[in-house]
């Protein structure tokens, strides 16, 4: 199935086989602060769906993903050329673990990833072993992730990363281990009555002290609509 993602007229083509589009990568491509002319790598980027909506977001910016699963990684470039995006858009299939087998170290200024989140113990239930991957951490952990990020980045470059509020104490954990400061968090949270459920976190590359938390962004008001801010963020008409 081919769907439109709302923005700049794009397409996602999508499986059942695969993560899908969700508001997770929706949220981290338009948290994420990038900047004109960003070189910009999309550490397990499945389908494509966040590098694709950073090309939509920012027509100036190049994007390369990389995909462990052969499948997703296929699925991605069959984006990249829905969209004419081969001249701004490539797709690496291979392992984020072994990543200085794949890119040099410093070609980016800006990373950003939707990691797996859940530990193997975790409790996600499906027979559908490439969601499994996609959500667990099977095949790479936030550490690697991490250190994938600092191995790419080039001096106080930017990671972007989407994450559970849960473990929000891991992640900090593994940016620290991987000489990254966090710079901007922002919560996530469907109203005004539930907790958060996602959290948004950017780090620089020897970076300096200093967190600006921002305001938390609801997903729907008192009311149970879509807020103004989510129907911006999907450039939805209102």
């Amino acid at each position: 199935m081919i769907d439109e993602i709302g923005i700049g007229g794009f397409k996602l083509k999508q499986s059942n086989d695969f993560l899908k589009l969700g508001t997770d990568a929706m949220l981290l491509s338009h948290f994420a602060n990038i900047k004109k002319h960003d070189n910009v790598c999309d550490l397990g980027c499945g389908n494509g769906a966040i590098s694709i909506l950073l090309c939509a977001r920012h027509p100036e910016i190049t994007v390369t993903g990389i995909e462990i699963l052969e499948g997703a990684a296929q699925l991605a470039q069959e984006n990249v050329e829905i969209n004419n995006l081969s001249n701004r858009m490539q797709v690496i299939h291979g392992d984020v673990v072994k990543i200085k087998d794949l890119l040099p170290a410093e070609s980016f200024t800006h990373v950003v990833s939707n990691p797996p989140y859940m530990k193997l113990t975790g409790g996600l239930h499906t027979e559908n072993e490439n969601l499994l991957s996609a959500r667990m951490e099977i095949n790479s952990t936030i550490d690697d992730m991490c250190r994938g990020a600092a191995y790419l980045l080039k001096y106080q470059g930017s990671f972007s990363v989407v994450y559970r509020p849960e473990r929000l104490s891991v992640l900090f954990s593994a940016l620290k281990a991987h000489n990254f400061t966090p710079k901007r968090l922002r919560f996530v949270q469907n109203d005004v009555k539930t907790e958060p459920f996602l959290v948004l976190v950017e780090a620089r590359k020897h970076g300096k002290e200093g967190l600006k938390v921002l305001p938390t962004l609801f997903i729907r008001d008192e009311s149970g609509n879509e807020t103004r801010e989510v129907r911006e963020i999907y450039q939805r008409n209102t």
